[in-house]
């Protein structure tokens, strides 16, 4: 099998993963780069000389472009046993990743839709770059569904309940301008300069006890939601996020995985997958 991810670490002691999936134009998320992606972070994870992580991608306008659809597609109905496994592996990378005994930065230079944001928001900071195909948003519920991999909880913990609630429900993407207004990331710079300031801010920041911390506790004030929702992924992303958040982050994750099961494999969502299918043909 070809490797997916590359892992370089730089004489400041600030290591790249490089997302750059063979074979195809964008990254996604399928089992195996979950599982690549585990074992490579596990890899850092025991090393001495590493201080920082900064996540890229070698593929051109795209970070990562989300979740392999095809088997959600193929599910033959809600809470089947193959999807959970699939959410549940993301998941428990995911954890890994924000485990790590040093930051880590997510360098984003193009589209991270769906699970892309979700192993975004998962690291501790988030620069991005000035390409115009730089997109981040959650468009799960135009496929029928919620996110999966934790976006419903970590999104209001960055952004705020009130923004994340209308980015979900809508499944809007913002340019990194406008991400960056709204806190979903922290800086952004010309993308000749991506790597090498997300790096510099490494070490500007060595210690993200307290990003984590803010993250894992529940939100201090839940926030009612005033957004209409006209679809049942829509209420369920509205339910989810607003219960969520006044839980611990895992507890939260747990409520969302569960919503997300129900709707997966739906005639709903199946039908809106293969509609997305169809139109990337015309």
């Amino acid at each position: 099998m070809s490797q997916a991810i590359t892992v370089s670490v730089r004489p400041d002691s600030v290591a790249v993963l490089t997302f750059d999936q063979p074979g195809n134009k964008a990254n996604v998320l399928t089992r195996e780069l979950w599982a690549e992606f585990g074992n490579a972070l596990a890899a850092l994870d025991r090393r001495t000389d590493v201080k920082g992580l900064v996540l890229a991608s070698a593929k051109p306008g795209i970070f990562i472009a989300g979740a392999d659809l095809k088997l959600l597609a193929n599910a033959p109905g809600p809470n089947d046993p193959e999807v959970r496994a699939f959410i549940e592996l993301g998941l428990r990378v995911l954890e890994q990743l924000e485990a790590l005994p040093f930051p880590a930065w997510a360098a984003i230079d193009g589209a991270a839709l769906g699970g892309g944001l979700e192993v975004a928001l998962a690291c501790d900071y988030r620069v991005c770059g000035t390409n115009p195909k730089v997109q981040l948003g959650l468009p799960e519920v135009k496929l029928g569904l919620i996110p999966g991999w934790g976006g419903t909880q970590r999104l209001p913990r960055i952004v705020g309940a009130k923004e994340a609630i209308e980015m979900v429900t809508s499944g809007r993407s913002d340019s990194g301008h406008n991400a960056a207004k709204t806190g979903l990331v922290d800086t952004t710079v010309d993308s000749s300069l991506l790597i090498e300031e997300a790096a510099t801010r490494v070490n500007q920041h060595a210690d993200a006890r307290m990003v984590r911390a803010k993250k894992q506790a529940p939100l201090p004030k839940a926030t009612s939601s005033t957004v209409l929702a006209d679809t049942i992924a829509a209420q369920e992303a509205i339910r989810v996020t607003s219960e969520g958040a006044a839980l611990p982050l895992y507890d939260a994750i747990k409520l969302e995985t569960e919503a997300f099961m129900r709707l997966a494999g739906s005639d709903e969502s199946k039908r809106l997958i293969a509609e997305f299918f169809a139109s990337r043909k015309k």
